[in-house]
């Protein structure tokens, strides 16, 4: 089943959206000095505009889709902030591509001034993975793989609803990821653009990330967690937590309740597995610099099916369980094995975020075994901004949102408010602006590389990181703020 969203478009290629002041339309509409091969010819309302990549479709939604794992009309009248223009150019072969939404103008035109700093106008580009090129015209039904794109996407667009009456003046650039990546680097509108939003595939972040690095651009990766990079980029934003930031926290969180010799760190004896120990030990030693204790008990286990979780469990005292696994097989294996100890009210477990996606049948065991996971988001359903939230975005789109229009509700709202403060220097500034946001809280620190060059200490920051992970513990049915 699906339903259509009111009041939005999607882009097979690019859109353009103006965040400034009213909404109104970016006036600048140069066309990319070497123009993508399928870019389509222009049309707005049946008349050509000036505008290049004009092809949008209305997005159709799956109801309630599943978000992706945390470690996914016709023009209003003049001052309408609403709706767009949908249009269906082709080119001579009868191929679509390309997409613009404009907004009613007032005829100003923005100026850009400065040179990094601030500036009068900004513009950003988010690249995300449509997969366009799957779109069934004829059915009006959108890939099931851009689903997440989709609600990230339309997260953003009320962020730059809230943002044009804050007197930001933002152009965004909106093109689809699936495709030649160095090609869409290489777009004008790419070139131009002050801050890059996205993309999220593995295999295109890297690129992204040297590609800002050397062109002097601000590049947030909303969804991509990467560890520790060679280089240095004081550019890069990386908003999920990493995985050592996971393992950083959960430490913490143990040592304000329990003693290192309560600790047992398990994992299948897999290299991929028993090398996560490393981040709790070292995340423990540093713990220990202030406060008395030594190292976890590690236990690798050989048989997967066939192992005994006795000897394990302390005869006096807590026991406390840490699994940086997310093999559901194996981890169902060893909560089913704890859950059924006859000392069982003595033992509690921590786990990773992708526990919360496991079979249903499990929470029974989470429950008795007071299961606790770290996870990058977590949405209070009773919070009244989040429920003012999910009144507009309800009546803008005709959905609920899920977990990823909160991602891009809350990603394109906090850059556009350091933007506004900050201008294009805002990176530096990111450990001095924390701020709760509707699914989680930015806490951004500078990570620096291995090798430090005192005499220039933001030349050795590889990236600015979300620090903040949630503490959650299952219970009454329901993950929970521990």
């Amino acid at each position: 089943m699906t339903k259509l969203l009111r009041g939005s478009l999607f882009a097979v290629a690019l859109m353009t959206i103006a965040a400034c002041g009213g909404l109104r339309p970016a006036t600048d509409t140069k066309t990319p000095t070497k123009p993508n091969k399928n870019q389509g010819s222009t049309a707005q309302n049946g008349q050509n505009n000036g505008n290049s990549n004009v092809l949008v479709d209305t997005i159709r939604w799956r109801v309630d889709p599943k978000s992706r794992p945390p470690i996914v009309t016709s023009g209003q009248s003049s001052g309408s902030t609403s709706g767009g223009v949908i249009t269906y150019p082709t080119d001579n072969s009868g191929n679509t591509s390309g997409g613009v939404i404009t907004y009613p103008t007032d005829n100003s035109s923005s100026t850009s001034g400065g040179t990094g700093g601030t500036k009068n106008s900004y513009e950003m580009a988010l690249l995300m993975p449509f997969f366009s090129g799957q779109f069934v015209e004829s059915s009006g039904i959108n890939p099931p793989k851009a689903q997440f794109a989709l609600d990230f996407y339309a997260g953003v667009r009320l962020a730059l609803d809230s943002l044009s009456t804050q007197g930001l003046n933002l152009k965004m650039s909106v093109l689809d990821s699936r495709g030649d990546f160095n090609a869409i680097l290489g777009r004008y509108d790419v070139g131009r653009a002050d801050v890059i939003l996205g993309p999220v595939e593995k295999e295109n972040v890297p690129t992204a990330i040297d590609f800002a690095n050397r062109q002097g651009k601000i590049f947030v990766s909303p969804y991509f967690p990467s560890g520790d990079l060679e280089g240095a980029n004081p550019r890069f934003v990386q908003v999920k937590p990493s995985l050592k930031t996971h393992c950083d926290n959960i430490t913490a969180h143990i040592r304000g309740r329990y003693q290192t010799n309560q600790v047992v760190l398990v994992g299948r004896q897999r290299d991929s597995e028993t090398a996560r120990f490393k981040f709790f030990q070292d995340a423990n030693a540093a713990f220990n610099q202030s406060t008395y204790g030594g190292r976890f008990d590690e236990w690798a286990i050989e048989d997967e099916l066939n192992f005994n979780v006795e000897p394990y469990i302390h005869a006096e005292g807590q026991t406390v369980f840490v699994l940086p696994s997310w093999n559901e097989p194996f981890v169902a294996q060893f909560l089913k094995k704890l859950a059924a100890s006859p000392r069982r009210a003595s033992v509690m477990v921590y786990g990773m975020p992708q526990w919360m996606d496991f079979d249903k049948g499990l929470t029974s065991t989470y429950e008795a075994l007071k299961v606790r996971v770290s996870s990058s988001t977590f949405i209070e359903g009773n919070n009244p901004e989040v429920k003012h939230f999910r009144t507009k975005f309800m009546a803008k789109f005709g959905k609920i949102p899920n977990a990823d229009s909160f991602l891009g509700y809350d990603c394109a709202l906090y850059v556009g408010k350091m933007l506004r403060q900050y201008g294009t220097a805002f990176p530096q500034y990111l450990q001095n602006e924390p701020q709760q946001t509707l699914h989680t809280r930015f806490n951004f620190e500078p990570i620096y590389r291995p090798l430090v060059n005192d005499s220039d200490p933001n030349g050795n920051v590889a990236k600015y990181e979300n620090r903040y992970v949630n503490m959650l513990r299952y219970q009454n049915g329901a993950f929970r703020m521990d």
